[in-house]
């Protein structure tokens, strides 16, 4: 176990020093990925983790993402992330607030029977679905790319992921739609099946799809509006030549540029009612926030169909830092960043003003090939920190 400071309940202690912003401290990986014991001391400020590719950069940032997320930004599955040989894999860290309060997370999960514990100070949430945005984290991995170049369904999930940190009333509602969804579709698919659909039995799975997808449009929209001018504004950042990005809410049942709750579920309801003939024939929910999608321009031409490479990742760059600044202004603790693999195919001048971005926030850890690549943009010492990463280990560079 990780030693902790202050009383044994945690969570109460007010350490020396207090932060400004909320930070990992510490971090222990035992039986992850390739790590099989690695403890890391970090900084509270840019940690940079430097070795060849496959030897557990990004293992380090996916292990900090179970503990802010309860799950990898990297894996689709959590038995991935156990070493291979070993039963189960956990991770320890010392989280500590923006107020200065610490907290020891931990969360371990078994391979057979396969089942994952969490724990805060020592207790376990009510459900994982609570830990969501008490730990606020943003990531930026080439996972992360088809957000501009991927399906509808990708920024869909940017849009799910950023509002539910920052808001528990969003994730509440998502949660609520999606079950109303799959509930809904497979009455839809029965119907199908059998040519009959019982009166009354779909009825209330459609009053609170509307209930919730109604909601669920309307801070999407909301959230869309906001992050406009931050995109913007990282964009330039980054490339201060004459380009302007643009991003837009696609909604299929719109209610009108600053329609309320009220209006989408109007909207939506009736969408629902011209679309139920074909609704039981496909089997299949036809409208509603699920098939929703964001439009991304660059001087007005369509990121998906027109954009070059450089353009797709440094779109993406600045919808991440876009995030972020969104999330520090609505959240009562500031995010850790995490960008794994971000430098590569840039150039360096795009690269020096990210990092000189990066590091006027708060909590940053950064993985790279070559320390070169940061050049005399960062000054190392307490705050700022260089970690060399081998074979699945990880020593502090001095």
């Amino acid at each position: 176990m990780l030693p902790r400071r202050g009383p044994a309940s945690g969570g109460t202690a007010v350490l020396t020093g207090t932060p400004q912003t909320m930070i990992l401290s510490r971090i222990r990986l035992g039986n992850f990925r390739n790590h099989a014991a690695t403890a890391i001391e970090l900084g509270g400020g840019i940690n940079a983790f430097l070795g060849d590719n496959g030897q557990g950069k990004t293992n380090i940032l996916e292990a900090v993402s179970y503990l802010s997320l309860t799950k990898s930004f990297y894996a689709s599955g959590d038995s991935e992330a156990i070493e291979i040989g070993t039963g189960g894999f956990d991770v320890e860290g010392v989280l500590v607030s923006d107020a200065g309060v610490q907290h020891q997370v931990s969360v371990t999960c078994a391979r057979l029977p396969q089942a994952k514990r969490f724990l805060i100070n020592g207790s376990p949430p009510e459900r994982l679905a609570a830990v969501i945005g008490r730990f606020p984290v943003v990531v930026l991995s080439p996972e992360k790319g088809p957000i501009t170049f991927g399906g509808p369904g990708e920024r869909r999930k940017f849009m799910d992921l950023a509002l539910s940190q920052v808001s528990g009333a969003y994730l509440e509602e998502i949660l609520e739609y999606r079950k109303a969804l799959r509930q809904r579709n497979r009455i839809l698919t029965n119907n199908r099946a059998k040519g009959f659909l019982p009166p009354g039995v779909i009825e209330p799975w459609t009053e609170s799809l509307v209930a919730y997808g109604s909601r669920v449009a309307h801070r999407r929209a909301m959230f869309v509006t906001d992050l406009r001018s931050h995109i913007v504004s990282a964009y330039r950042t980054i490339m201060p030549e004459a380009e302007t990005p643009d991003i837009a809410y696609v909604c299929g049942f719109a209610a009108g540029e600053g329609a309320d709750a009220r209006a989408y579920a109007a909207s939506l309801s009736a969408d629902l009612e011209t679309r139920s003939t074909e609704e039981r024939r496909r089997g299949l929910t036809l409208a509603g926030p699920h098939r929703d999608d964001l439009l991304l321009t660059i001087n007005g031409m369509n990121v998906q169909r027109f954009a070059s490479h450089g353009q797709h990742k440094t779109l993406l760059v600045a919808m991440k830092i876009a995030e972020y600044s969104y999330m520090q202004e609505r959240h009562n603790e500031t995010p850790m960043l995490l960008l794994d693999d971000v430098f590569s195919e840039l150039d360096k001048g795009r690269v020096h003003r990210i990092l000189s971005f990066a590091a006027g926030l708060g909590q940053v850890m950064i993985t790279a090939t070559e320390g070169t690549v940061f050049g005399s943009s960062i000054a190392w010492g307490r705050q700022n920190r260089r970690f060399i990463v081998e074979r699945g280990t990880c020593r502090q560079e001095t």
